[in-house]
């Protein structure tokens, strides 16, 4: 994982309000994807775990460790436990399936290229997807 270490933060987001209004999401996850800009950094812990830190406003919000291709449950900031699968495809593409409370599954694919990360969006409900860019911070 050539990217494990680095941070990120989101520049843009393609077709997002669209795919929110189609599937209805929780508010929590609207205001990730649309107001806030979290740095995210993935890191490889050994060779099948990420951990996965994030940080908003400055803030350290959340650390986490996966085991790739393992479903594993995490407690949200606003407190909902959910339910992640990451696999790694490639070494430039990061897999993640989310299980959410209210029982829909959203799907984000990361793919790392040299200068960006593009991530592309769907969820349970529509045929819609969004795309949302990262800038690489280092």
């Amino acid at each position: 994982m050539w990217f494990s270490g680095k941070k990120f933060r989101r520049t843009r987001c393609e077709n997002i309000d669209e795919l929110l209004a189609a599937t209805n999401p929780n508010e929590h996850m609207v205001r990730l994807l649309k107001y806030k800009a979290p740095v995210v950094c993935y890191t490889a812990v050994g060779s099948d775990s990420i951990r996965l830190d994030l940080d908003l406003d400055g803030k350290h919000i959340l650390s986490h460790v996966f085991k790739l291709g393992e479903e594993q449950e995490m407690v949200k900031v606003d407190g909902n436990k959910i339910k992640m699968t990451y696999s790694l495809e490639n070494e430039n593409t990061l897999k993640q399936v989310v299980k959410m409370p209210d029982g829909k599954t959203a799907y984000f694919i990361r793919e790392f290229k040299e200068n960006e990360v593009k991530m592309t969006v769907t969820m349970d409900g529509t045929d819609l997807s969004a795309t949302v860019h990262y800038e690489i911070l280092q």
